[in-house]
């Protein structure tokens, strides 16, 4: 089962700008650390959703392996319209987890006690209140872009119908937000810190590195889009910088990863080759068995640390 994430990094409410109200905060960090409790919970594919001071955020956040999503008009849109976002553009995950980015203090464990649910829709609960990251079967993202009623994101859900599992979680960081009245910075920087783990980033090489994170980006945006210039901007790399990273791969390889059809000011039409595919899911594969790994040996060699 293919798991994404969003975060709703892009209006003011719930977005980046939470953060400039604190005093020794950046926001950048913070949702550096969710992408990061994302992907040791095993969450594959995380899309943050960008508005406001959009560019700061894609630039810092580049080389993470996120795609961006920008809204430019985030200033009359609401969360449930980045929730949106981010769902059609998972179309190819079956659960998505939703959180707005002033909510970065949720664990791991939290993640994978919702994972281990199987209704439609996971709820975490501490102390008796409903906090985030939202978890949401697929099934329900077109439901959800058609309601129009004044709840919201947690309106639409309600009026689905569908299954919901409000799931207790000894985790006080599903309701805390960036702001002074909830003590996010004594929070955020002492008990609340994130747990120490391994970062390990798999490349291929011969003589040099040729396929990597950076590299798997760019070929699922093409293979969501069509389109080598777009999934450029999606993947936060210049398009020489994607052409480049393409025609390396392939010369490496021997085989073509991305069929292209030239034309015009967008550049044409793209798609990700059968061999492209073959060597996208091994290589998935091999990061995942690789991170698994590590993660493994880290609590075993560092087990006397604790």
């Amino acid at each position: 089962m293919r798991i994404g994430a969003v975060i709703a990094a892009a209006g003011i409410p719930g977005g980046f700008a939470a953060y400039e109200k604190l005093e020794h905060t950046d926001g950048n960090s913070m949702i550096r650390r969710m992408i990061h409790t994302f992907r040791r919970a095993g969450v594959e594919d995380v899309v943050v959703v960008t508005g406001y001071r959009a560019r700061e955020t894609e630039k810092s956040l580049a080389k993470l392996g996120v795609a961006f999503l920008r809204c430019e008009d985030y200033e009359t849109r609401q969360m449930m319209d980045f929730a949106v976002m981010g769902f059609r553009y998972l179309r190819n995950c079956e659960r998505v987890f939703f959180c707005p980015a002033d909510v970065p203090l949720f664990t791991e464990e939290t993640l994978q006690k919702m994972l281990s649910q199987g209704a439609d829709v996971v709820i975490p609960v501490y102390e008796g209140r409903k906090g985030h990251p939202v978890l949401i079967d697929s099934s329900l993202t077109e439901y959800v872009a058609g309601y129009r009623g004044e709840r919201g994101l947690k309106g639409a859900l309600d009026a689905s119908g569908s299954g919901q599992t409000l799931l207790p979680v000894e985790d006080e960081g599903v309701l805390i937000r960036a702001r002074r009245e909830d003590h996010f910075e004594e929070l955020a920087y002492s008990g609340k810190k994130s747990g120490i783990h391994p970062k390990i980033k798999v490349q291929l090489m011969r003589d040099e590195a040729f396929f990597g994170p950076g590299m798997m980006v760019l070929l699922k945006q093409i293979d969501l889009l069509g389109n080598v210039r777009e999934a450029c901007e999606k993947a936060g790399m210049s398009y020489s910088k994607g052409w480049s990273l393409i025609r390396t791969a392939e010369r490496e390889l021997g085989c073509t990863v991305v069929d292209r059809s030239p034309g015009g000011r967008t550049g044409g039409t793209a798609r990700i080759s059968p061999a492209g595919y073959r060597i996208m899911e091994r290589y998935e594969y091999l990061e995942r068995e690789v991170t698994e790994f590590a993660e493994k040996r880290y609590r075993e060699i560092f087990a006397s640390e604790k």
